[in-house]
C-alpha cells in the first residue's frame, strides 16, 4: 500500500507544481495593513441601518431618481425600483446582471452588466438598449461601473480584461494590472483613459468634473485622473493602503466621497504578494480550497485630498452583509449588497440615518 500512496502524493504535488495554469501572477508587495485606530477605530454606526429590501438576489448598487424612487439591478437580470416602505415592482427585464449604475441628467438609467460586459441605457419609460458592447475594435470582459457627465460623456470600468464574473478570485490573486477605464463620447467613439489598474471596480467623477476616480479593489486604493487644468492626464493614488477591499463610489452632498469595503484584506492573500510562483501553485487548488472573502459591513467617506474623514461600521451582533455599493440620499445612506461574488452574496439593502 505504501507505494500507491507514494506515487499519489508525488502526482499530486507535479500537478502543484507543473501543471499549467493560466495565471500570470505579477509580484508585488501590499503596505502594511492600517491599525484600528483613529478613524479606522472600530464604531458601531451601522447597527442603526433598517432593511430596505430582502428576497432581492444581489441589489448590487441602490440609486435614486429624481422622484425619491429607488433603483437596483438583481441576479435574475431585473432593475427594479421602489418608494421607501414599499414593495419592489419590476422597472424592466434585462438579458444580464446589470451592477454599477447612474442617472444621466436626462433621467435615462444606465447600467453596467457585468455578465456580458456591456452597458444598457434605460429611458424613464422603461425603454432598453446597449450602448456599449464588444466590437472588433475593442473586446470587453468584465464591466462593472458607470458614471454620466454633464455633456453626455459615459465613463466606465472594466474590473479585468482577462477574467470574467465567475473568476473574480483569480483576478484578484493575479493582480495583473489589466483593470481599465473608459469614456463613450456623445458621438459613440470610445476611448481608452486609464490602463493597468487592478481590479478596477467604482468610477466617479469630482463634481466640477475636473478628475476622475476610480477605486482599485486589487490594490486597496483609490487612484485619480486630471481630466482638466494644468495636470490634465495625470494619475495619481489618492488613498492608499486601504483595510480593506473598495467598491463602489459615490459623491456626498458636500463634495466628499463614499466608498464601500466588501471585505476585509486577507492576510495570506498579501503575504502571497511578493511570491508569484506560490500563487500559481494556489491557481492549482480547487476553488473551494482559495482564500475567501467574508462579511464586512463597513463604509468610509474621504475628501479631495485623500483624508478619510468618517467610518460606518457595524457590530457581529447586527447580523448585516457585506456592503457592495453606499450612496447619500439626504441624510440617509442607502447600501446595496453583492451577488455573484459567492460567499458574501446577500438578498438584502439598507438604509441608515446620518
Amino acid at each position: 500500500m505504501r507505494k500507491p500512496l507514494l506515487l499519489l502524493v508525488l502526482a499530486a504535488l507535479a500537478y502543484l507544481l507543473f501543471w499549467p495554469t493560466p495565471l500570470r501572477p505579477v509580484a508585488w508587495q501590499p503596505g502594511p495593513l492600517p491599525d484600528a485606530s483613529g478613524v479606522w477605530a472600530p464604531n458601531a454606526r451601522l447597527d442603526a441601518a433598517v432593511l430596505e429590501q430582502a428576497g432581492l438576489p444581489g441589489p448590487d448598487t441602490v440609486v435614486v431618481d429624481a422622484e425619491g424612487r429607488r433603483y437596483s439591478g438583481i441576479g435574475d437580470g431585473r432593475i427594479v425600483r421602489w418608494r421607501a416602505g414599499e414593495a419592489p415592482q419590476t422597472f424592466v427585464q434585462l438579458a444580464g446582471r446589470p451592477v454599477g449604475m447612474n442617472f444621466a441628467g436626462n433621467g435615462d438609467l444606465y447600467a453596467a452588466d457585468e455578465a456580458n460586459a456591456q452597458i444598457w441605457r434605460i429611458t424613464p419609460q422603461g425603454q432598453a438598449e446597449v450602448v456599449v458592447q464588444s466590437s472588433a475594435q475593442q473586446r470587453f470582459t468584465f464591466l462593472n461601473d458607470v458614471f454620466l457627465a454633464r455633456d453626455g460623456r459615459l465613463f466606465f470600468s472594466e474590473a479585468s480584461s482577462r477574467w470574467g464574473l465567475a473568476d473574480n478570485k483569480l483576478a484578484l490573486l493575479e493582480h495583473g494590472g489589466d483593470g481599465k477605464v473608459f469614456v463613450r463620447h456623445p458621438d459613440g467613439r470610445i476611448e481608452q483613459l486609464l490602463d493597468g489598474l487592478e481590479f478596477a471596480n467604482g468610477v466617479v467623477l469630482a463634481p466640477d468634473e475636473s478628475y476622475l476616480l476610480v477605486a482599485e479593489t486589487g490594490a486597496y486604493r483609490i487612484t485619480r485622473l486630471w481630466l482638466s487644468g494644468p495636470r490634465t492626464g495625470q494619475r495619481e493614488v489618492l488613498v492608499d493602503n486601504l483595510p480593506g477591499f473598495p467598491g463602489d463610489l459615490s459623491i456626498a452632498p458636500d463634495g466628499s466621497y463614499w466608498c464601500s469595503f466588501f471585505s476585509p484584506r486577507k492576510r495570506v492573500l498579501d503575504a502571497l504578494g511578493p511570491w508569484p510562483f506560490a500563487r500559481q501553485v494556489a491557481a492549482r487548488l480547487p476553488r473551494a480550497l482559495l482564500t475567501k472573502p467574508v462579511v464586512y459591513p463597513y463604509v468610509f467617506r474621504f475628501d479631495a485630498q485623500g483624508q478619510v474623514r468618517e467610518t460606518l461600521q457595524a457590530s457581529a451582533r447586527a447580523n448585516l452583509p457585506s456592503f457592495s455599493s453606499v450612496v447619500q440620499h439626504g441624510n440617509e445612506l442607502l447600501l446595496g449588497s453583492p451577488g455573484g461574488v459567492g460567499e458574501i452574496d446577500s438578498d438584502r439593502a439598507y438604509r441608515v440615518r446620518l
